[in-house]
């Protein structure tokens, strides 16, 4: 998550800048990726740097220059008319405009910009309410019996499906982000809970409840398959970290034994956020937002609401009732 405020002006942080590089824009927001971005993880770094590749594209085509007093509130401004030109999807705009904000402001701390901060009064662009798509009691059943069925059909060495159900249900039943499940190692897991997780940004959960369900996958996974060798929680064959697209392949792998005997209309599409979607939602039904951020790792209210907003139907239902 994006920090609200920045760190007061540091002499030796203009110092990595050279002499004669401390007027360029591309070379503050190098040194801005490599300080500041860098604490976050690979995907994020990744995504703050399409934002900055694309923002600093638009600077050099309108002022052809690289000169950062050039960056004003007005650059910014048109930047953002020429994402909508272009149709962006608004949530992209707003992410995009998050990073410049967090980027502008660290650089204004550092070296402040002749007219300003130039991201100040810019306005998110306006994001319709989004219909909420979750999984539904039939599809969890669904699932869970899938990937209970890859445990006794898939038996080849390269293959992982007790691992793949344990992965499944503790992103189900934690709302974790899969970057976050697959920086845990062994020692972290510790009784019934993860200890020390680091979310987004740089915010840190000191325990993290694995529901029972999910637990039991665990500790098969780690006694039968894993064994109890230090570091990744969730690794390979060979040992190494499990990477994103590991877990999206085995998470493909569930849903399509789910789906096999589905019609088309029935068929379920599983990623991991669509996991941390549906624990976030059925939380706040049961206990409130309030528990639903805290378990989220969020910690804002602005961020919460997307998960945990009432779908049409719902909404209509509750005004059925109302009264």
């Amino acid at each position: 998550m994006l920090t609200s405020s920045i760190a007061p002006a540091n002499p030796a942080t203009v110092q990595l800048v050279p002499s004669e590089q401390r007027d360029s824009l591309l070379a503050w927001c190098n040194l801005y990726l490599a300080l500041e971005a860098g604490a976050n993880s690979e995907n994020t770094i990744l995504a703050k740097t399409r934002d900055l590749n694309l923002f600093l594209n638009f600077f050099s085509e309108t002022t052809k220059s690289d000169q950062a007093d050039l960056w004003t509130r007005s650059i910014t401004a048109d930047f953002v008319k020429r994402l909508q030109g272009e149709k962006r999807n608004p949530t992209t705009i707003n992410r995009v405009l998050a990073t410049l904000r967090h980027c502008a402001r660290w650089i204004h701390g550092r070296r402040p910009f002749l007219a300003g901060n130039p991201t100040e009064r810019i306005l998110d662009i306006r994001v319709d309410a989004p219909e909420w798509r979750g999984l539904r009691d039939i599809d969890i059943t669904r699932l869970k019996a899938a990937a209970e069925q890859l445990v006794h059909v898939r038996r080849r060495r390269s293959q992982q499906p007790a691992r793949d159900l344990a992965i499944f249900l503790v992103l189900l039943r934690t709302g974790l982000r899969v970057s976050e499940l697959l920086r845990l190692d062994l020692d972290q897991y510790r009784g019934k809970h993860f200890h020390n997780v680091r979310r987004k940004g740089r915010q840190v959960s000191r325990a993290v409840f694995v529901a029972g369900q999910a637990r039991q996958a665990l500790d098969r996974y780690i006694d039968e398959v894993r064994g109890r060798r230090p570091r990744p929680l969730f690794c390979t064959r060979s040992g190494a970290r499990l990477a994103r697209q590991n877990v999206d392949e085995a998470l493909k792998a569930i849903a399509d034994q789910a789906n096999i005997r589905l019609p088309d209309d029935q068929k379920i599409r599983l990623h991991a956020h669509l996991l941390r979607h549906t624990c976030l939602r059925r939380a706040a039904e049961k206990y409130g937002v309030q528990y639903a951020m805290e378990l989220s790792g969020q910690s804002s209210e602005r961020y919460i609401w997307r998960y945990v907003q009432p779908s049409e139907a719902q909404k209509e239902a509750a005004l059925d009732e109302l009264f």
